[in-house]
């Protein structure tokens, strides 16, 4: 009678569930890289073609946070299908992909934050603002970009020390990822706390200037419902990320349910910042009524 290996059998268990995994992940990225665009595209084209909304800070920096999104997407179908069908390559190729990624998606919650600090300063210090954020507002997505790529080449560099260059250019079907070392993990867990950190208190001063002003009382439900949107979503894209770092790869279920939830976040952007968005809705409706 013929043996089977115990052993073996879990690990091809273990590699065709890793390979379905990638499948799904690959499948949500396509889903999003294509919503995310045409969304993204249409809005993007509505700012240009109007010279105030042009000028305002918050749908520049909206513009800057789809594309960051639509590139995390899109560079996320290149990686987990090159995982998912075992594309024979070298690992640096790899490495690159998934570290611009990374980059990409830390430039998403960075935006985000930015978006944030930006309505805060205009409802909180309105005279300061238009000097300040219109002066620096181009260079700091130029610094956002830098820096996040910076980073995530020192992060390469640093987990793929211990490797020699035949080890890094080795042509294999499929490798682990490279941040999973216990520096890049700690960085990352500390860099989305800060950038929460950011966010609850600026919503906290916007909600304590709210009711100094009145925006807040029990006639304006929109106000409060803004608030609470805004804040499901932040959470939304904050957590899962926090979730896939903390907790270790092995946990298949946990790190697929994070991503589903940080996909679909990242799905609702352009609707929550943009079609919710009473001038934009506006310039979209009479561009379709006149086109």
């Amino acid at each position: 009678a013929s043996s089977t290996c115990p052993h073996s059998n879990v690990e091809g268990r273990s590699g065709r569930m890793r390979e379905e995994l990638e499948i799904i992940k690959a499948s949500l990225c396509l889903f999003d890289f294509i919503f995310i665009t045409a969304v993204g595209l249409f809005i993007f084209k509505t700012v240009q073609q109007n010279s105030e909304m042009k000028k305002n800070v918050q749908y520049f920096l909206l513009c800057h946070h789809l594309l960051c999104c639509s590139l995390f997407s899109c560079f996320g179908v290149a990686y987990n299908t090159i995982r998912a069908l075992a594309v024979e390559s070298p690992k640096i190729l790899f490495w690159i992909i998934f570290g611009v990624q990374v980059a990409i998606g830390e430039g998403i919650l960075i935006t985000l934050t930015l978006m944030t600090l930006n309505r805060c300063f205009a409802v909180c210090w309105p005279f300061r603002y238009i000097s300040l954020v219109h002066a620096v507002k181009h260079k700091v997505m130029i610094c956002v970009w830098i820096i996040t790529m910076f980073k995530s080449m020192c992060l390469l560099l640093i987990e793929g020390i211990d490797k020699s260059p035949e080890d890094m250019f080795e042509v294999v079907p499929s490798c682990s990822i490279v941040f999973g070392g216990p520096f890049a993990r700690t960085t990352g867990i500390i860099l989305i706390l800060f950038l929460g950190a950011i966010i609850i208190v600026s919503y906290c001063l916007l909600c304590r200037e709210g009711k100094h002003a009145g925006h807040f009382n029990s006639s304006n439900n929109k106000a409060r419902k803004t608030i609470i949107i805004h804040g499901l979503h932040l959470s939304l894209l904050l957590f899962p990320p926090l979730i896939i770092i903390a907790v270790k790869r092995s946990n298949f279920i946990l790190n697929l349910t994070a991503f589903v939830v940080f996909s679909l976040a990242q799905c609702f952007s352009p609707v929550v910042y943009g079609l919710r968005n009473k001038e934009l809705q506006t310039k979209l409706f009479n561009r379709n009524l006149t086109s």
